[in-house]
């Protein structure tokens, strides 16, 4: 298959001939309406998260709202308790894995630290996930502005202003900013003609969350045989840079987040998420985890062959990719939602109704964890009788959106418009 080089240099042509300003001196950019319009995106995005931000902070981040949702006697925002271990633990001179236990990959933990310097409490993780939604949207405009100016701030004012996005950032108080940030730089770079940049950007990510580990093999195949025997040099480099420290330091207590991950897969996973196995598996009916393994594992080998052979685009490809998880993963979160919107934001000029529909999923995935029970604690609504049904519907509903938005990917042109 052609390098993505080539891609991007008609691309780039194209984005020059409809604007200047990436070429241009500082003095000419400044004077240009695009970036007039990018300060004002930035600017009324900062208003709105500041002004959310002392609202939320005023009612303890929501805590009784989002306890509630973990049951009437859980602790509010539950994993808070998990990103305070792991980050103090680090500013002490502890070793992840070896002096504390994480079921997380080790990138993402170093890159929470900040949080802890700033006080470490709920507000602070709360800042921090909102400055990833803020560099993510930069990024957006930075990369994207290579193609075409209104094309980057239009991407970048949907993830700013979307719920799936501020909900994720300063309700839930989540780390999947983060991974949104390592899933969409991959597809970003892979857009402007940068594969081997994306590649490396790709291993970061799958360091981070293991979703990510599915952008490798995209970033791969828009390449050259040459080029691509590079970038699996620079694969196994980072990993190697990444992985030998923590393995010598802990051994294979280092592989336990792996171990974990795969676990989650099957029948482990059963026990939390909003997906419909979960469901399924609450009303009584248990999906063997083996077939759900097997599931994602074929479909995600499918949905890779489909996207080299037909030459699906980096963003249509990037969804496809996640979607088999959202589809099998048992154990599928609300917040997890932001990482599949994140891409979805690069298909606005082309078609602007897939971002408002995985809006709509996440709405659904919301309703249905209302419904969860988690370690014995009642569910806020009553999961029994006819009251199942509705968790059942709207999880296949749910499911129904992912699929149709994949359709309309499908469907469409292979090559996202910018125009």
């Amino acid at each position: 298959m052609e390098s993505d080089t080539t891609v991007s240099n008609d691309t780039n042509s194209k984005g020059n001939e409809k604007s200047s300003s990436g070429r241009g001196g500082l003095s000419t950019t400044l004077n240009n309406s695009p970036v007039r319009k990018v300060v004002a995106v930035f600017l009324i995005a900062a208003i709105f998260y500041t002004v959310l931000f002392f609202i939320m902070s005023s009612i303890n981040f929501g805590a009784d709202f989002v306890g509630n949702l973990t049951g009437p006697n859980a602790r509010s925002h539950p994993d808070i308790a998990f990103y305070q271990e792991r980050t103090e633990g680090i500013l002490e001179g502890q070793i992840p894995y070896l002096d504390f236990y994480s079921e997380s990959p080790p990138l993402i933990m170093y890159l929470m630290v900040p949080a802890a310097l700033m006080g470490g409490t709920v507000g602070s993780y709360a800042i921090l996930f909102s400055i990833y939604v803020f560099i993510t949207a930069a990024l957006m405009v930075l990369l994207l502005w290579r193609i075409e100016p209104q094309y980057a701030i239009r991407s970048a004012t949907f993830y700013l202003f979307n719920p799936i996005t501020w909900i994720t950032a300063l309700i839930f108080v989540q780390d999947e900013t983060i991974v949104a940030l390592f899933y969409v730089l991959p597809v970003l770079l892979l857009m402007i003609g940068m594969a081997k940049t994306a590649t490396f950007a790709s291993i970061l990510g799958a360091f981070t969350k293991v979703f990510s580990v599915v952008l490798i093999p995209l970033t791969l195949i828009r390449q050259k045989a040459a080029e691509a025997k590079k970038s699996i040099v620079i694969i196994v480099a980072t990993a190697a840079a990444v992985c030998v420290p923590f393995v010598i330091a802990a051994g294979e207590d280092f592989i336990f987040f792996i171990r974990y991950y795969l676990s989650q897969t099957g029948e482990a996973g059963l026990a939390e998420g909003i997906s419909i196995w979960r469901v399924l598996h609450d009303v009584g009916i248990i999906v063997p985890g083996a077939l759900l393994q097997s599931l994602l594992l074929i479909s995600t080998l499918l949905m890779l062959c489909y996207i080299w052979k037909k030459g699906i685009d980096p963003a249509k490809g990037a969804y496809l990719l996640i979607l088999p998880f959202f589809l099998f993963f048992p154990k599928i979160f609300t917040c997890y939602f932001i990482i599949p919107y994140s891409v979805l934001c690069l298909l606005v000029n082309s078609d602007r109704l897939q971002p408002y529909l995985i809006t709509v999923a996440m709405g659904l995935a919301f309703f249905v964890q209302m419904f969860n029970s988690y370690d014995g604690e009642p569910s806020v609504l009553p999961m029994e009788g006819l009251w199942a049904i509705l968790p059942i519907t709207a999880a296949l509903a749910m499911h129904a959106i992912l699929i149709y938005i994949a359709y309309r990917q499908v469907k469409g042109t292979n090559h996202a418009s910018v125009a």
